[in-house]
């Protein structure tokens, strides 16, 4: 201990109090409650957010539950419809309800639900339905895409063709104003619609009138901004009904008015074949054609669901010259009635079958299934006549056919005979009795050989699976092996129908509206021996030896390309490098406006059309044999494609 000394950087020492539990337990209480506290803050803040986004959500879905809630209480009250109402008179009363929505549009007559459709993205536009006035059944359902190019035009035609008295019915799906023209709205103010003059963008409409006479009702709901829609709106009725007396016409006891009456009695919108004053006629007497050698070829009319599309057809097919009526079949793809109301009007042969597979491959085998059973139908015929629901054909029709069928038996290099030419518009085609020989398969009103069809296509037809476009697979290399068909300058067929799997008004606007049907009759072809294979090279030889070559140094797109001349004959020279090679002629056709989607009416790298009432020949070279006459002083035109993203903006 002598030794010890103090640590001077030594803390002092300090004795430590021990706490009592209470007060150890007193603290740690206080912690939890701060804990207790905060937890109780976070949950109230958790409870204001919760709060606030149930607001948006119920405000964002506040449309679309208004629109639910008027589909529950339609879906309640059917099973407690009233049944119709005989008043004091003796008259019956229907009672209609009319419902259109963004998604759903439907019809009601007397409880029964007559239309109803709700498929997503589909049946957009204004929806026509026409009611008998003494009977309140069904005449007539139509869809207007109005939203699209020209359907507005195809709504207006109806309506006219529609017998006054009749009670219509319009309700709007999704949208039906983008494309409704004053033209339409001031036919429907005509009718009596008060709302029609202001429709715009995605309002919802429903309007119910009788034809020339009483309207019964009308709601509207304006969409409140571009991005949204109306609110649903639900129109509920009576209409009552007139005597089947003062519904019916009284035409003359024949067998054509007895089809009429049967037919006029059923469906609607087909104008003056059910007027009552002057109905227009349904058996036609055309000028027989001499020596006419098809005659007895059948006529295979392919339809489907289109009814209106089909009278247009048939009455312009019962009208050519040479026609017999005993050799058209039309085939249905369905068991629609209308269309088979169409053709017992006219008192031809139909045929229903079974649709098999879906979209294209539907149509593919509707055509297979159609050929077959003509050809099993006329096992003796070599030939037949293949037309579709939706083509006018002109009044030489089946002169041009006579003339030309036996080609398909003497000249095994030909694939079949069209009334169509894919270039043939009205500024490119000019000469009714000038035909060519082209590598593509036009269809559109066509000749074909039962030996093509039985040995070689119908064996390896595409199969239901395949979703594949029938036409486009027969004009596949290696269906055609080769072999050309014969085609007309000026077409002997119009393709007129604008709404179908793989047409829309903005498709037929750009490619087949303004294509050119001859309209004259008994046209005598010429030079139709020099169609056959041998004959037809000595014929291009010649023309290509007094054609002038065009001045290349101009733009071919330019209108001066082409001298202020008429009847000549100019040749020009194009970029190709090989067979395959379309670039510069896709191009020259976008300028030319005529068909630019891929590659047809060319015979061995040359084309011909008319431009300027001038006969114009395109050589594509070096490919084409044709390009050996080019003086060596000519560059080949080249047209460069535009940048892809030029295309895309485009």
């Amino acid at each position: 201990m002598d030794e010890w000394k103090p640590n001077p950087r030594a803390k002092p020492f300090v004795p430590r109090r021990h706490r009592s539990w209470f007060i150890a337990w007193k603290y740690r209480l206080r912690g939890q409650r701060s804990v207790r506290r905060l937890c109780q803050t976070g949950a109230l803040l958790f409870l204001l957010v919760t709060i606030i986004v149930n607001i948006k959500l119920i405000l964002g879905t506040r449309r679309a539950a208004n629109e639910e809630e008027l589909e529950e209480n339609y879906d309640d009250a059917m099973p407690n419809m009233e049944t119709a109402r005989r008043p004091s008179h003796g008259r019956k009363v229907l009672d209609i309800e009319v419902y259109s929505s963004r998604s759903k549009v439907y019809v009601a007559v007397d409880g029964t639900t007559v239309l109803e459709d709700e498929v997503k993205e589909q049946s957009r536009g204004i929806h026509v339905i026409v009611l008998n006035q003494a009977s309140g059944h069904v005449m007539a359902k139509r869809v207007f895409d109005t939203y699209s190019p020209h359907e507005d035009e195809a709504m207006i035609l109806f309506l006219n063709m529609v017998s006054r008295g009749r009670i219509l019915l319009f309700t709007i799906k999704d949208e039906g104003s983008f494309h409704l023209k004053d033209s339409a709205k001031n036919l429907l103010k005509s009718l009596g619609s008060q709302i029609a003059s202001s429709l715009s963008w995605r309002d919802m409409w429903t309007f119910v009138v009788k034809k020339a006479g009483q309207v019964y009702g009308e709601k509207h709901s304006k969409s409140p901004a571009l991005a949204t829609w109306g609110d649903p709106v639900l129109l509920k009725t009576e209409v009552q009904l007139t005597s089947t007396e003062d519904a019916e016409c009284h035409w003359a006891d024949t067998d054509a008015n007895r089809r009429r009456k049967t037919f006029c009695s059923k469906v609607e919108g087909y104008g003056s074949i059910c007027s009552c004053k002057d109905p227009a006629p349904i058996e036609f007497n055309p000028e027989p054609l001499k020596d006419n050698k098809v005659y007895d070829v059948p006529v295979a009319v392919i339809a489907g669901n289109r009814p209106n599309y089909l009278y247009r057809m048939l009455r312009s097919l019962l009208s050519a010259q040479g026609v017999n009526p005993e050799k058209i079949i039309v085939f249905i793809d369905g068991y629609y009635e209308e269309p088979m109301d169409v053709v017992e009007l006219f008192g031809l042969k139909g045929v229903q079958h079974t649709p098999i597979s879906i979209k294209n491959a539907r149509v593919s085998q509707h055509y297979k299934a159609s050929l077959t059973a003509t050809f099993n139908l006329h096992p003796d015929a070599k030939f037949t006549v293949v037309l579709e629901e939706d083509l006018d054909i002109s009044v030489d029709f089946f002169s041009f056919l006579s003339q030309t069928i036996h080609l398909l038996e003497e000249d095994e290099s030909l694939y079949c005979i069209s009334a169509w030419n894919d270039q043939g518009y009205e500024h490119t085609a000019e000469d009714i009795a000038l035909l060519y020989r082209v590598e593509s398969m036009p269809g559109l009103g066509w000749v074909l050989k039962k030996s093509l069809y039985k040995d070689e296509l119908e064996p390896k037809w595409p199969t239901p699976e395949k979703l594949w476009d029938w036409d486009m697979w027969v004009r596949m290399p290696e269906q055609r092996k080769g072999r050309e068909c014969i085609i007309p300058d000026v077409s002997r067929s119009y393709h007129f129908g604008i709404v179908g799997l793989n047409m829309n008004g903005y498709f037929h606007e750009a490619y087949f509206k303004k294509h050119k049907l001859n309209t004259v009759p008994n046209v005598q072809l010429k030079n139709i021996d020099s169609l056959k294979k041998d004959a037809y090279e000595k014929e291009i030889h010649k023309l290509l030896s007094e054609a002038k070559v065009l001045d290349h140094t101009k733009n071919p797109c330019e209108d001066s390309f082409i001298p202020d001349t008429e009847g000549k004959i100019y040749l020009m020279y194009i970029r190709m490098d090989q067979e395959a090679d379309f670039t510069t002629w896709t191009q020259l056709a976008k300028c030319l406006h005529i068909w630019d989607l891929d590659v047809r009416g060319n015979h061995k790298g040359m084309w011909r059309l008319f431009r300027k009432k001038n006969h114009l020949l395109v050589v594509g070279t070096p490919s084409s044999p044709y390009s050996a006459k080019k003086p060596a002083s000519i560059i080949p035109i080249y047209i460069e494609p535009p940048p892809k993203e030029d295309v895309e903006l485009n």
